[in-house]
């Protein structure tokens, strides 16, 4: 096989792996209980928001230089570490990386062996975690090569036994709209928080494999970003489809984990509790491996390997394991604030990116993220504290308030304004 073939295809594996989070195994089957008959079209805006924008987040930041705080860099360096170490905690060791142990535990272990306690699997959970991630050179290769296709092989017999042997008929969908539903649930895995530090990891660990020409591995990051589109969009289309034939056995009212062991068990049968517990497994093995790594990578590189790589893995595995024992629920209940103000600022970032070359002043940037985090900041107040209330309402009945996306008018203005306010100055 063609040595460049074959990197892609193992980092493209790994990155899928990374990404696919056990928490993004909830949300296509519940889309498609919802919209039924019309899964199509609610899988069309779930693609759309997962998997076209985190890839998007991957290829852009390799754009801007691949590193972890590449993607902000223009808004000012403080800013862009600032932001990098917040996101990084937050789908690290804070919350996402947590999250990966818990669900273990709530999904697998605790149904296989019941009365099993939960500092038990915390301890082997990220024993074998540290054991994958720590010697970093090795950590995509494992992912890509032993973890993913376990995963994977799971997931794609879901999918083609529903597919041959559907569960049931379709109904019509519980709801109007169910496109801006699929767009709003594959916003809610956020998987373009960590686009950034997704890519600070894949572009190491081309340059390891030998990708040293900057252009020669922007190639190579599109393609390997290519690879893990496929994967992340079959995946996801197949379980909302999966999720559809079952519209007539469940309802919104049943929770995203109940629709989802569920559905697994209607197409395997008693198999399917095993089956799905060895990919939610996988899924967050592979999450928190991915996860930890880019903490250690991104800490030692912002701090000039001051804090070495490997204490800062034994940091995260530590604290996540802690944290872990707070349960699924609790820690989803605690991110909420956190993300509901850095996500926004992310995509925003994203999306200038895109056109970078085509921005000569950093004053755009700054407007469009000024905007992005003050509606955002005014929002998160209102959601928690409930203060704000008027302000917030006029806001969401901007254009793209219903799926959450309020804020793009306000900072498409700002940003304009704060150009031609660098033009002016500029000139003078």
């Amino acid at each position: 096989m063609n040595k460049k073939f074959k990197d892609v295809i193992i980092v493209g594996f790994a990155l899928f792996a990374i990404f696919f989070g056990a928490g993004n195994l909830i949300f296509p089957p519940y889309l498609g209980v919802l919209s039924g008959s019309e899964y199509k079209k609610a899988m069309f805006g779930f693609l759309l928001t997962d998997p076209v924008l985190p890839i998007l987040g991957v290829i852009v930041t390799a754009k801007l230089g691949g590193g972890a705080d590449d993607l902000g860099k223009r808004v000012g360096s403080t800013f862009s570490k600032i932001l990098g170490t917040v996101t990084i905690l937050t789908i690290g060791p804070l919350f996402a990386i947590p999250r990966t142990a818990a669900t273990t535990h709530e999904v697998f272990v605790s149904k296989v062996f019941q009365g099993a306690p939960h500092w038990i699997t915390a301890i082997i959970f990220f024993t074998l975690t540290a054991i994958f991630v720590f010697n970093e050179s090795g950590v995509i290769d494992k992912i890509g090569k032993y973890l993913t296709p376990g995963l994977v092989i799971i997931l794609l017999a879901i999918i083609i036994k529903c597919i041959i042997n559907p569960i049931g008929d379709m109904k019509p969908p519980e709801t109007e709209g169910v496109f801006l539903k699929g767009f709003a649930e594959g916003y809610q895995t956020m998987d373009a928080l960590g686009a950034a530090l997704m890519t600070g990891i894949v572009v190491s660990d081309l340059i390891r494999k030998g990708y040293h020409d900057e252009a020669e591995r922007y190639k190579q990051v599109k393609k390997v970003g290519f690879v893990a589109f496929i994967l992340l969009a079959i995946i996801y289309g197949g379980l909302i489809y999966v999720g559809s034939t079952a519209s007539k056995l469940y309802t919104t009212d049943n929770t995203r984990v109940d629709i989802l062991l569920g559905t697994v068990q209607n197409v395997l049968g008693p198999a399917g509790k095993i089956a799905i517990g060895i990919a939610v497994s996988l899924a967050c093995l592979t999450t928190s491996v991915g996860l930890s790594a880019v903490a250690g990578n991104f800490f030692s590189e912002i701090t000039n390997e001051k804090l070495g790589y490997k204490l800062v893995v034994i940091i995260t595995v530590i604290a996540s394991g802690l944290s872990s024992l707070a349960g699924v629920e609790g820690l989803i209940k605690a991110a909420v604030p956190i993300l509901s103000i850095v996500y926004p600022i992310i995509i925003v970032l994203i999306l200038l990116g895109l056109i970078d070359e085509h921005i000569k002043y950093d004053m755009t940037y700054k407007g469009a993220v000024l905007a992005t985090f003050i509606i955002s900041l005014m929002e998160t107040l209102y959601n928690t504290f409930h203060i704000l209330e008027k302000p917030v309402k006029t806001i969401k009945l901007l254009p793209f308030g219903s799926v959450g996306f309020e804020w793009i008018i306000p900072a498409a203005i700002t940003a304009i304004i704060f150009g031609a306010i660098a033009r002016v100055r500029d000139k003078k």
